[in-house]
């Protein structure tokens, strides 16, 4: 049915809600913009499109963690995650400078333990 492993997928849902929730909030009029990126200033610009890509994002994110786990389990895993990450990225993103190698370095220490635990 599918052409990946849903069993080494929570790292990707996870990945793809902390995207979406990071484009939304750079999408936002009363967030103060001081940094400046090519994916953040192309989020800044196509401010419609990018709320369209990143609410599908979420949708999708949704359907699949559905799937996964079940309806009540897969919503409420959602919810959970969404819960997490939205407080993370809105004391964090301000305060640290990241860079899209520790983004990368984060998601990919998170394939392995996912990897090595399941």
């Amino acid at each position: 049915m599918f052409l990946f492993n849903l069993n080494k997928m929570q790292t990707v849902l996870f990945s793809i809600i902390a995207f979406a929730f990071f484009m939304l909030y750079n999408t936002s009029q009363k967030v103060k913009y001081e940094k400046k990126c090519s994916l953040t200033t192309w989020i800044r610009s196509n401010t419609k499109l990018s709320k369209i890509i990143a609410y599908s994002l979420l949708v999708i994110t949704l359907i699949a963690e559905s799937i996964y786990d079940g309806l009540g389990v897969g919503s409420f895993t959602f919810f959970i995650y969404l819960m997490f990450i939205g407080p993370a990225i809105l004391t964090l993103y301000p305060m640290i400078p990241f860079k899209a190698k520790h983004v990368i370095s984060v998601v990919a220490l998170g394939f392995i333990l996912e990897f090595v635990i399941f």
